[in-house]
């Protein structure tokens, strides 16, 4: 003979099925909005797309995904805790990716104009798949995502092995579209990009945006700005905090 449901038993079961899909909307949300917002990888996906075209930058925006992927990986394995515990290696890593963003920003303005309708003469070559996996390393907006995506998928009411494949699924679903368009963008601009002038200008203005970003995440290590620690442990420092 069937017994009568329970009904707080029922509503409760009902509820914790339901908490990993309500969970999973703002960590969705956060990889959205810090996917498709600039930053460093999204900067130079648009100026490949510009300079390469789509095609040849799918290697880029690959690289970024996997990088991305493997950052997580790392990240939550407990290399976040230990980046907070210990600041400086956050420091160095916004040091290298600075510096990078420098050097990338003065190649930029050493492009030439296309001859003859071609490429440009001294354009380098795309960034390979690899080299985006190695820039995720030192690009502190990524591990700023990492660290935050780390811990909303922290709290959802799964096994942990559950938990990290869900994490890296919802970034590879959300990543991929959000750093494509970037791509896309560029290559939508190629075509007014004909005159050497318009060219030079659209180089010079990527220049001095990747000049801005690489100031924007030094400026709170040259203005020596550190953030106290909590009871719940150390903060982290202006550029991490903001998603740099």
């Amino acid at each position: 003979m069937p017994t009568a449901p329970i009904p707080g038993v029922n509503r409760r079961k009902a509820r914790d099925m339901a908490s990993p899909a309500l969970l999973l909307a703002p960590l969705a949300m956060f990889m959205l909005v810090a996917s498709i917002t600039p930053g460093p990888n999204n900067l130079m996906l648009l100026s490949s797309g510009v300079r390469f075209g789509f095609n040849r930058t799918v290697p880029h925006l690959l690289g970024i995904v996997g990088g991305m992927a493997l950052l997580l990986l790392v990240a939550y394995a407990g290399a976040a805790g230990l980046m907070l515990a210990l600041p400086w290696i956050g420091q160095a890593m916004t040091l290298a990716c600075c510096a990078y963003l420098l050097w990338l920003a003065g190649a930029m303005l050493r492009v030439e104009a296309p001859r003859n309708g071609g490429e440009p003469a001294a354009a380098a070559q795309p960034l390979r798949a690899s080299e985006a996996v190695l820039f995720q390393f030192v690009n502190p907006k990524a591990w700023a995502m990492a660290v935050a995506a780390c811990t909303m998928a922290g709290k959802l009411p799964l096994p942990e092995t559950a938990k990290l494949g869900t994490l890296l699924l919802v970034c590879s679903i959300v990543n991929l579209p959000c750093v494509s368009l970037w791509a896309l963008f560029g290559k939508s601009m190629r075509r007014h990009l004909d005159s050497p002038r318009v060219r030079q200008a659209f180089n010079g203005a990527m220049a001095a945006l990747l000049l801005a970003t690489a100031l924007w995440m030094l400026w709170p290590l040259l203005a020596g700005i550190h953030l106290p620690a909590t009871q719940d442990g150390p903060l982290l420092d202006p550029a991490v905090a903001l998603g740099r």
